[in-house]
């Protein structure tokens, strides 16, 4: 009887299903909310499912009593925000700043990994033992980071909180070609000239050499905390084994890919939650609809010229909407009864009240795509980075307008507004 008992137990054992919980590094560096949001659902969602989750992040979610006992979140927020201003003083909006742009780029994103590597939370994270951990997850846009390919035998993943750079597609053997396959740092996509193509190409060929010129200075920080002996960029892309994009195939016109290259577009949406008292007033009594400001995040609008601020200040005065407009500030330097300005306001619950007509936003990939979960029209006035590439697809898809923010004009800016909220498609 025990015997049978026993055979009986064990074939109920081995029926149970296998459950096996890795041990997880996530180092998600940009101190900036709309780069954070994008991996918190992954993260949190791993957890959730039993894994043991370290995360290094600018932004914790968790205060230490909440925080869940599988999920370890290392705070480097001090250290992080220190420089990362200084990328934004000069984001006005004109095209030509891309190539200084990038240069700063790299620079204060190596800077902050440096920073952040130096930290005593971080620090003990690196005195691990090489296989610790069972994956390593790292933010794609900070090149130092593959500092942790070699001092960790773990498989490695790259997520993107946008798109991807051409090394990157080309490091994991998907085509690259600046006009058939442009990448988030191309200004014109569409409906090229000769000389336009002409032009894209020469802005590629210099993109890919500054990148690469500054190959030199992320080794030596990544020599400084990971050792002497850490090979080159050529040779840890080679131990990358997959790259997660936050983008939507659609958006990236069906570029093709190989398998490890794996789209998670719109992962960031969250289920909807009420707006509050004061919102809700002004946007249920606004008689005919209110039109929503922000360009976004990290882009502070007091720093952009004055003169163009008035003209949208003043062009808003004379529309019969309401303004809510994401300013830094709590004064415009021209004040109109219809504006109600805020340093924040909660973007993807906003969106989503029916009396929301239109969205005016700097083209940040976040920012579109809560707007497209949202079905509001758009006009983007792109000002860095990758918003000129995401502009460009409002017009492509038919979802909004494109306007430059260093010839916009009040006739321009005013007739622009009317056409889109007019639109009915």
């Amino acid at each position: 009887m025990i015997t049978r008992s026993f055979i009986l137990l064990k074939l109920f054992v081995l029926a149970l299903p296998v459950i096996r919980c890795a041990r997880i590094l996530v180092y998600v560096a940009t101190p900036s909310i709309s780069h954070q949001v994008v991996f918190r659902p992954l993260t949190q969602a791993l957890a959730a499912r039993g894994h043991e989750v370290y995360v290094i992040t600018p932004n914790p979610v968790f205060s230490k009593e909440k925080t869940p006992a599988n999920l370890t979140e290392i705070d480097v927020h001090n250290v992080s925000y220190q420089n990362w201003e200084e990328l934004f003083v000069y984001h006005k909006g004109v095209k030509e700043d891309i190539v200084h742009e990038v240069i700063l780029m790299f620079k204060i994103f190596a800077l902050t990994v440096d920073a952040q590597l130096s930290t005593p939370g971080v620090q003990e994270i690196l005195s691990k033992h090489k296989n610790f951990f069972d994956i390593i997850m790292l933010e794609s846009c900070h090149r130092p980071l593959l500092g942790l390919v070699h001092k960790f035998d773990a498989p490695v993943i790259l997520i993107s909180s946008w798109g991807a750079v051409s090394a990157q597609y080309d490091a994991l053997g998907a085509p690259v070609h600046p006009l058939l396959y442009p990448t988030a740092g191309m200004q014109k996509l569409y409906n090229l000239s000769l000389l336009e193509k002409g032009l894209e190409v020469l802005k590629s060929i210099i993109l890919n050499y500054l990148v690469s010129s500054t190959e030199d200075f992320d080794l030596e920080i990544i020599r400084k905390h990971f050792g002497g002996d850490v090979p080159g960029f050529g040779i840890l892309a080679k131990r990358i084994d997959m790259m997660f994009l936050n983008e939507h195939t659609i958006w990236a016109d069906n570029r093709p890919v190989p398998p490890n290259i794996i789209y998670i577009g719109g992962i960031h949406k969250t289920q909807q939650k009420d707006l509050s008292w004061d919102l809700e007033k002004i946007l249920n009594s606004s008689q005919n609809g209110v039109i929503y400001v922000s360009f976004g995040t990290n882009v502070k609008l007091s720093q952009l010229p004055t003169e163009k601020i008035n003209l949208m200040a003043k062009v808003f005065a004379q529309l019969p909407y309401d303004i809510l407009w994401k300013y830094d500030k709590d004064v415009l330097p021209t004040q109109t009864n219809n504006i109600k300005l805020s340093n924040w306001f909660p973007q993807a619950d906003l969106l989503k009240h029916p009396n929301i007509k239109l969205f005016i936003t700097q083209g940040g990939l976040q920012s579109t795509d809560e707007a497209i979960d949202a079905a509001v029209p758009l006009i983007g006035i792109p000002l860095s980075g990758d918003q000129w590439y995401n502009v460009q697809k409002y017009v492509r898809h038919g979802i909004g307008s494109q306007l430059d923010m260093t010839t916009l004009t009040e006739k321009e800016f005013k007739e622009t507004i009317e056409r889109v909220i007019q639109n009915k498609r």
